[in-house]
């Protein structure tokens, strides 16, 4: 069944999904030449599940000035929606545009103006409409995908408040989205990994174009984000007084403890006890030192401490993890 940005995912596109029905609109060949627009959804399929990332639709279509929107005749009637009601997608959808302008308006962020360079998201569960402006139509490429990684990579590093990239349509962000669209159209087992291996790429694409291209403020904030680490790592086994280090750095520790998850994925607490818990695992498993002097190694005030802090993170007290070391080198010498 035909998905994509000008339709919508209703119980019905999911009981086709479930029969594995496919339904593609393909390139039109009227002129002997490809025209302006494909659209392809593939339903779930075990390889996804293995990869973590699974692409539901993808493509790419021409709105000329005063075309309608979404386009009738590529889209069966359960899919389109009322402008005056919007809707919500349950995975994520990338939509390049690379000429043109129009409107995003959704439950975060209630207008904004999107022009020809931008890549905007949708969001799962997030309320939604856009379209292009009557007076000059725009040109869209678009490419609806979930799955556990691809969602652990957007939660990471993309908000519903900020659902434009600006300038990030590029030359090579088009190229790669009509990849898909086109390796989608026909996938099959052979050919599915490349698919979701274009898709990640994709991501990371975009996640490297906002570093580069982030604002001076934001550039600012991540170095001293960078500092902070760099201290954290130099002193890990030694007390860390992270309010003074945040002042030092001129933030507040709010601030500073927010951007610091954000940017690592740790609190800088948690941050360096999994710097310390990894050298403490590594002299568990390398040498014979006792599980007392390790944890004072690495900085733990006492070995209770040190157990349970390593029995959270790792999953074994540091007895057994040096137990197992020991099984596995006793295996290998018989």
């Amino acid at each position: 069944m035909t998905i994509g940005p000008g339709s919508g995912f209703s119980g019905l596109a999911k009981r086709l999904c479930r029969s594995k029905i496919l339904y593609t609109v393909i390139l039109d060949m009227r002129h002997g030449r490809p025209e302006n627009y494909l659209t392809a959804y593939n339903p779930r399929g075990r390889d996804a599940l293995i990869w973590g990332v699974r692409v539901v639709d993808a493509g790419f279509e021409a709105f000329p000035p005063g075309k309608h929107y979404p386009a009738m005749k590529h889209h069966p009637a359960p899919y389109l929606y009322a402008w005056e009601k919007g809707r919500i997608f349950s995975e994520y959808q990338f939509l390049a545009i690379t000429r043109g302008r129009g409107i995003l308006e959704t439950a975060t962020c209630p207008h904004l103006d999107i022009r020809a360079g931008d890549v905007f998201i949708l969001f799962p569960g997030e309320w939604h409409r856009f379209r292009p402006d009557p007076k000059t139509g725009w040109d869209e490429n678009f490419v609806g995908f979930d799955g556990d990684y691809a969602r652990h990579l957007m939660q990471s590093f993309f908000t519903p408040d900020s659902p434009i990239v600006h300038g990030a349509a590029t030359p090579e962000t088009v190229k790669l989205i009509r990849k898909i669209a086109l390796v989608a159209k026909d996938t099959s087992p052979e050919t599915a990994p490349l698919v979701f291996a274009d898709m990640i790429t994709l991501i990371t694409q975009l996640i490297l174009f906002t570093r580069v291209h982030a604002s001076g403020e934001r550039r600012a904030i991540r170095q001293k984000i960078n500092t902070a680490r760099e201290h954290i790592l130099e002193h890990a086994f030694q007390h860390i007084n992270f309010r003074a280090l945040a002042k030092s750095l001129g933030l507040s520790y709010t601030v500073f403890r927010r951007t610091f998850q954000k940017e690592t994925g740790y609190a800088p607490l948690a941050y360096q006890l999994e710097i310390r818990i990894s050298r403490a695992r590594v002299l568990l498993e390398q040498t014979d030192l006792s599980v007392s002097e390790i944890a004072q190694h690495t900085g733990f005030a006492n070995i209770f401490y040190f157990s349970k802090m390593f029995s959270k993170r790792t999953g074994k007290n540091p007895l057994a993890c040096r137990r197992a070391v020991v099984a596995r080198k006793t295996a290998r010498a018989n």
